[in-house]
Formats: structure tokens, C-alpha cells, sequence
């Protein structure tokens, strides 16, 4: 009876234990405690199944849960999935366990949001189920698992294990199953992790996994983060959109897909074609043609994105947007087409990947990686480039939003990879030119005359879009100094290619020196002074890093009030380095001192160890910024 008493005992404590692992999953202080530093969140378990049944049907599973730990992680503590009539999702379940991986909560449908993702700008029928977890008590772990399927797609997702900075993984897997190898290709970046490749019911399947990888911290000056994060792109060669099927083996053959989807949409009525022949008839050539037809796509157009099933690669016809008077990026990139092809100019509808801190693109792995549409116009003296989408843009000139990338032109022969303009150092300028009347309280008169060109043009183009009193605003807001007031401005703009926008300021500032006895202690430089050290970092990891060039060119007088004469004044100060460059000189005339002061921004990819070089450059420059000019009462 004793034996089978224990043995019966021993049971129930085994069915408790068991009972006990099924019922607390993900308990925090199973986390190693090096995935725990520089963490706001831990992804515990990440497995995407994709299986690839053609070129045109795809499914996903996905079985997802990380463990929140504190406020900064709460962005995961969201779910949001898009779909739409090509796509279905299913088998949505989430779950919420507390720190010891007790389930608090078994997240019921209705809590599941489901909803249209159209908004004001944006015409689709594309629908999303979102859910956002509300949590008091960190830390805590969302679980969900789901499966989609597509009847038709473009792209394949990708493996990134780190869902951002500050988010540690402890296991992430990522399975593609395929029934076709042929069809199936793939790229891993920063990483030299291999698939694990095995075959099951004649499929051939590829099988990534990664474990307890650390928290990355965001480092000041990092490259972009595809340019760090390990990640795996896959693609197929071929691929099928609402029927109509297309080929990734080349970019010359994703081209042709593109051009195929969009022929003969870019044609009017001849009521149309007479308008637009009326517009452009006294431009003097080709150039004033471009800027005519562009000003009038501007001023006539608006902006809508269109996500309905093809059309979010097919455009509108060019006559409906003429007729309408909106679309989106591609729409109004072809009928800028349109209108320059009644005008004689040929032009080619351009795919990019747009954004400040844009992917770049790798030439030799062809995918999908694009995410807008600008134009191409080849002219016999120079290549101009239209953004379609902007009301503001001066004509021929991309921004930052488009600049310096690779994009797709296509044409009837297929796609081809061109590179968009790089603004050089002298491009992206700030001229500022200023005199400063210093009276013996430390008040001052300032007139300052700034000229901000090309890329630094964005510097002041919001207060094009904004009224008198809410550009004043603005400048109260964003002008570097203590105490003043705005007597006076104006601000003016010049369309060229490289835009130019002009502000003109005439200030009051009050303490603009300070007083100490029958001392007057002028700062040399207020309004456009470098304050920005980056934090010191042990041991850093990324190379340091900064995508553009810039200008800045400061020339400042300053008047000494009567009774005065100049106790100190600062000596020339010159810093070179691999970073960009930095110089003032000073200069008086009888009651008179001009400073003038030129700092080059210049574009680097340097190695991690020389970061303490450039955070010397710039305590150089902070500590230059701060010269001063001593004046004293004559006696």
C-alpha cells in the first residue's frame, strides 16, 4: 500500500508540475541577465513560418512574444496587421502574462480592433487589426500568434531578428518553406549566420535561428540601421498581382512589369491635350516647358495615397486626375508624363525608396524595395527630377526625401538603375550676413539677412505654408537667443532648381552683453552657435557616420557704443579635420568689429575608433563658438 501510495503521490506532484509549466509561460527571471542590459524589451520567442506554394499564393505563420520592461518598451506592447481582399488573416490569438508568466489576461476578439486604414489622405481598402495592450505593472509579456494568406504578392518578408535598439532576443527562428527552389532567393546582411536547409514532403525548406543576442544601443553619428542590424532579404524570381504576373530575375524585367502595368495610362482627351498645348505655347524651350506643366500639376493637384488592390503599383489614368484633381505618387508622376509628353518631352516614371534615412538599395539582389515614384526628365543639357507629390518644391530639385540613391527608371525596355543628384557642400548652403548695434546697457539693434539654399533650404520652408502671425510665432520659437522681440521680418523665396529662401530680421534684445563694472562682454556668435557634444562611449561598436554635406557662412559687425574702446578681442581660430572644418577671423575698424565665421559639414564613413577624434572636433568647435569681445568704458 506504501508503493502505491508514493507512486500515486509521485503522480500528482508530476501532473502539478506539468500542470504548473502549461500554465506559466515566460516568467521574467528566465531571461539571462546579459539580455536584460540596455533593454527595454526582450523578445522571448519569434517564429515565422513562410510558405511559398507559387508565384502567386503565399502563407505565413507567426508565433511571436516579448516581454516588456519598462515604459520605454511599450511601443511592443502593440499589434497592428494589414490586410485586404488579396489577404486573410486567421487563428488570431493573444495572450498577457504577468513577471512570473502567469496568464492575466486571454485578449477576447472584441478587444481586437477592426477597422478601415483610410484616412484623410489616404483612399484604400486596405483594413488593419490593431491591438494595444494597457499595462500599469512592468514587466510583462504579450504573446500572439496568427497565420496569413495571400492570393497574390510581391515581396517576401525578411528576417530581422532585433525588432530595434534597446531590444534583446532570446530565440528567434524563420522558416521558408518552398515547393519550388527555383523560385527562391535569398541575401543575409551583417550577419554569417547559414540556414539550416532540409527537405519534408518534397518541399526544400530554409531554416534560420538566432539566439541571446544583446541589446544594441543607438550610438550618436551610427550608420543607418539596416546597415547594422543582422538581417536575411528574400525574394522570388517570379510574382503575381491580381493576375498579373511579373519577374524579379533583373531589374530590366521588374521594370517591364511596371511599365506593362501602367501602359496607355498616360493619355488624354484632345480636349485636355489643347489645354495643356495652350499652357506651354509662348515657353521659350524645354526647361520653361518642364517649369510651366510642373507649376500647373502643383497648383491644380493634391496628394491622396491610393492602396487599392493593384492600385497600389498601378496609377490612375492621367485624364482621371486631370478630371479629379488628385492621386498619389504614382498618379501624379504619370501625369506629369502625360502632360510632358504632349509637350514633346520624353520622361520616365521613376520607382524609389524615399525617406531621410532611406534603405539602401543593393544592386545585385533584386527586390522590391521601393516605396514612392518621382520623374526622370532627360533633357539635351541636363537631367531634371519631379517631385509629383509636393505643392512646395521648386522645380527640379528632390530634397532630402529623394537625393543621393539609387532608383528604378523605367521605360518600354524594362527597368534600369540610375542615381538621383547628390547636393555638394556648396549646394546646401546658410549665408548669413548681420549688424549688430551694441548699446552701453548690453542692448542691441540687430538687422540679420539669412540665405538658406538647397538642402538647407528646409531649414525655413515651413513658414511658406504658415500665416504672418503664425510665422512669428515660429521665429520666437526657434531663434537662439535669451530675451528679444521682433520689430520686423520678411521672408521671401526663389524657385530655382536649388531653391533659395531668404529671411530678414530686425531685432530688440535685451542683456545681448553682459555687464560686470564698467566691462561690456559680447558674444561673437549667438544665433548660430554649435552646441551639440555627442556623450562619450567606451568601447563603440558602429562606425561613425554622417550622409550629407553642408555651409554655413556667419559675417557679423558689431558697433561699440561711444566711450568704449576694445580691452580684448579674440584671436583668428582655424580647426581642420576629417569631419568638415571651422574658422573665424576678427577684425576691427575704428569703432567697428566684424566677425566672420565658415564651418564645413562635411559627409563622412570613418572606422569606430576614431569617434573620440570627431568628439574633440566639435568641443573644439562649442568652445570657439563661445569667443567673446571685452570692451571697456574709456577713462
Amino acid at each position: 500500500m506504501k508503493l502505491k501510495f508514493y507512486l500515486l503521490l509521485s503522480l500528482c506532484i508530476t501532473t502539478f508540475v506539468c500542470f504548473g509549466k502549461k500554465t506559466n509561460k515566460f516568467p521574467t527571471c528566465d531571461i539571462p541577465e546579459e539580455l536584460k542590459t540596455n533593454a527595454d524589451a526582450v523578445i522571448r520567442q519569434e517564429s515565422e513560418i513562410t510558405e511559398i506554394i507559387s508565384h502567386k499564393e503565399l502563407k505565413y505563420h507567426t508565433d511571436y512574444a516579448v516581454t516588456i520592461l519598462n515604459e520605454n518598451g511599450s511601443g511592443y506592447g502593440e499589434l497592428v496587421i494589414f490586410y485586404d481582399k488579396s489577404s486573410h488573416i486567421s487563428n488570431l490569438k493573444i495572450n498577457i502574462y504577468n513577471s512570473e508568466g502567469k496568464l492575466i489576461e486571454r485578449v477576447k476578439s472584441n478587444k481586437i480592433e477592426d477597422y478601415s486604414a483610410s484616412g484623410s489622405n489616404l483612399f484604400s481598402d486596405n483594413r488593419v487589426k490593431h491591438y494595444k495592450t494597457i499595462q500599469s505593472e512592468y514587466p510583462y509579456t504579450i504573446q500572439y500568434s496568427y497565420d496569413k494568406s495571400y492570393n497574390g504578392f510581391i515581396n517576401l518578408n525578411s528576417w530581422y531578428p532585433y525588432g530595434s535598439y534597446r531590444c534583446s532576443v532570446q530565440n528567434s527562428k524563420f522558416e521558408v518553406q518552398v515547393s519550388d527552389s527555383n523560385n527562391f532567393r535569398y541575401k543575409a546582411y551583417n550577419t554569417d549566420i547559414e540556414p539550416k536547409v532540409s527537405e519534408n514532403d518534397g518541399k526544400k525548406i530554409f531554416l534560420w535561428c538566432a539566439e541571446n543576442l544583446k541589446a544594441l544601443k543607438k550610438e550618436p553619428y551610427s550608420p543607418p540601421s539596416s546597415d547594422i542590424f543582422p538581417h536575411v532579404k528574400c525574394a522570388t524570381n517570379t510574382f503575381s498581382m491580381e493576375k498579373v504576373d511579373g519577374s524579379m530575375k533583373s531589374w530590366k524585367d521588374f521594370g517591364k512589369w511596371s511599365y506593362v502595368l501602367n501602359k496607355n495610362r498616360d493619355l488624354f482627351t484632345p480636349e485636355t491635350e489643347s489645354k495643356i498645348k495652350e499652357l506651354i505655347k509662348d515657353c521659350k524651350n524645354e526647361r520653361e516647358k518642364v517649369t510651366t506643366l510642373y507649376q500647373y500639376l502643383q497648383n491644380k493637384t493634391r496628394y491622396v495615397s491610393i492602396q487599392v488592390g493593384i492600385g497600389g503599383w498601378q496609377s490612375f489614368t492621367a485624364q482621371s486626375v486631370e478630371d479629379k484633381a488628385y492621386g498619389d505618387c504614382k498618379a501624379l508622376s504619370n501625369y506629369m508624363k502625360a502632360m510632358l509628353k504632349v509637350a514633346g518631352i520624353p520622361s520616365k516614371y521613376t520607382l524609389i525608396s524615399a525617406g531621410r534615412s532611406h534603405n539602401k538599395l543593393d544592386k545585385g539582389f533584386v527586390r522590391n524595395n521601393f516605396n514612392h515614384a518621382i520623374l526622370m526628365v532627360p533633357l539635351k543639357q541636363d537631367t531634371m527630377w519631379l517631385e509629383c507629390t509636393d505643392k512646395y518644391c521648386a522645380t527640379g530639385f528632390l530634397g532630402s526625401f529623394t537625393d543621393n540613391r539609387e532608383a528604378l527608371c523605367i521605360d518600354e525596355n524594362g527597368g534600369e538603375l540610375v542615381h538621383t543628384p547628390t547636393y555638394k557642400l556648396t549646394d546646401n548652403t546658410q549665408i548669413q550676413s548681420a549688424t549688430f548695434i551694441i548699446g552701453s546697457d548690453g542692448n542691441a539693434k540687430a538687422k540679420i539677412d539669412t540665405k538658406y539654399k538647397g538642402l538647407q533650404h528646409s531649414n525655413v520652408r515651413r513658414l511658406f505654408r504658415l500665416g504672418a502671425e503664425d510665422q512669428k510665432k515660429y521665429l520666437y520659437d526657434d531663434i537662439n537667443l535669451p530675451d528679444f522681440k521682433i520689430n520686423s521680418f520678411s521672408i521671401n523665396e526663389k524657385k530655382k532648381q536649388l531653391p533659395i529662401a531668404e529671411l530678414n530680421l530686425d531685432l530688440d534684445i535685451r542683456n545681448y552683453a553682459s555687464k560686470s563694472g564698467d566691462r561690456l562682454f559680447i558674444p561673437l556668435n549667438l544665433m548660430n552657435r554649435d552646441t551639440y557634444i555627442p556623450k562619450k562611449i567606451k568601447n563603440r561598436k558602429t562606425d561613425i557616420y554622417k550622409s550629407r554635406n553642408y555651409l554655413d557662412i556667419d559675417s557679423t559687425c558689431f558697433e561699440i557704443p561711444k566711450g568704449y574702446e576694445i580691452e580684448s578681442i579674440p584671436k583668428n581660430k582655424s580647426i581642420t579635420s576629417d569631419f568638415g572644418s571651422y574658422e573665424y577671423t576678427v577684425k576691427q575698424d575704428s569703432n567697428i568689429v566684424t566677425y566672420v565665421r565658415k564651418v564645413k559639414y562635411t559627409e563622412f564613413r570613418l572606422p569606430a575608433n576614431r569617434y573620440e577624434e570627431l568628439r574633440n572636433f566639435m568641443k573644439s568647435k562649442v568652445r570657439a563658438d563661445k569667443a567673446r569681445l571685452v570692451i571697456k568704458k574709456k577713462n
